[in-house]
């Protein structure tokens, strides 16, 4: 038997291993630019090619999105990982954002919610 020293509201209190849980309103994303935009999603952007300069795709990207925190791996992967403030953000709203934001950015990029995360 559990003691609480306050009442679980059911909102809160029916966490589960397994599953992402946020006490704040905050998503992460697995976003992957693509440069192309003819449906096969296999052209990743590499973030490197003018990575830490202002004014590169990958601070441009950040800039537009304003993650609470963000990860790229050091390779050719198009891949960036972000924590963002959920009030108003789906994956398909920040998917348009960049699409619009550089013709470098084709409509095979991918936005995907994530359901876990790892730290290292």
């Amino acid at each position: 038997m559990a003691t609480y020293d306050f009442t679980p509201q059911a909102s809160t209190g029916a966490n589960a291993v397994g599953t992402l849980e946020s006490v704040a309103q905050l998503k992460m994303f697995v976003i992957g630019i693509d440069q192309d935009s003819d449906g096969t999603d296999d052209n990743p952007l590499d973030l490197r090619t003018v990575d830490a300069l202002h004014g590169s795709l990958y601070d441009l990207i950040l800039r537009e999105i304003q993650p609470l925190m963000a990860f790229a791996p050091d390779g050719a992967t198009g891949v960036i990982h972000v924590v963002m403030d959920g009030h108003a953000v789906d994956a398909a709203s920040i998917k348009a954002r960049l699409v619009q934001l550089s013709s470098s950015i084709g409509t095979d990029t991918t936005v995907t919610a994530a359901s876990s995360f790892t730290v290292a």
